[in-house]
């Protein structure tokens, strides 16, 4: 398997950053309806997910980096999801350890400027690459055949009904329903 090469996925990056920042500040602006909608409201939102982004962005090249050099057959995205989970984990509760006191400020920050990205701004460019990674293996999905379509339904309606048991039990616990 050819290896990604770095400043080829730089760019992705920081294609991907533009895409996500002007999604962000289209959101922001418009689930704010006391904002002028004006040039300097997406600038502004733009200007506060900035840090956010940087944040996701070193997760995602430590990820890639991890992929890289450690021998283990996972995916990056795995990596990626590790080192975001961890850095993210606050420090026990009420102890006042150095590492536990540095992890409860580390996973703050984080979490305060990860915040400030909408969930679906990050959504356009992981779909956009999704389908054009489905277009550069159409060869093979087009000898899956009929089956293909079949396994797909099922998939999508089991994460469906899953999702909908999840969020209902929840919702009961917590007395919403």
């Amino acid at each position: 398997m050819k290896k990604l090469n770095l400043g080829h996925l730089i760019g992705m990056l920081l294609i991907s950053t533009v895409m996500i920042l002007i999604g962000n500040s289209i959101i922001y602006v418009k689930t704010h309806p006391d904002l002028p909608k004006v040039l300097s409201s997406y600038t502004d939102s733009m200007i506060r997910s900035l840090p956010g982004m940087g944040i996701l962005i070193l997760f995602a090249l430590a990820g890639v980096l991890c992929k890289r050099y450690i021998p283990l057959q996972l995916p990056a995205a795995a990596y990626i999801v590790t080192i975001g989970c961890i850095l993210s984990i606050p420090g026990a509760p009420g102890s006042t350890s150095p590492v536990s006191v540095f992890m409860n400020e580390l996973s703050s920050t984080i979490m305060k400027y990860v915040g400030e990205i909408n969930f679906m701004s990050l959504t356009t460019p992981v779909l956009a690459y999704a389908g054009l990674s489905m277009a550069k293996d159409l060869d093979a999905l087009k000898s899956s055949g009929w089956k293909i379509v079949v396994v797909s339904i099922l998939v999508f309606i089991g994460t469906f009904i899953g999702s909908a048991v999840i969020a209902d039990v929840i919702l009961k616990y917590q007395g919403q329903v």
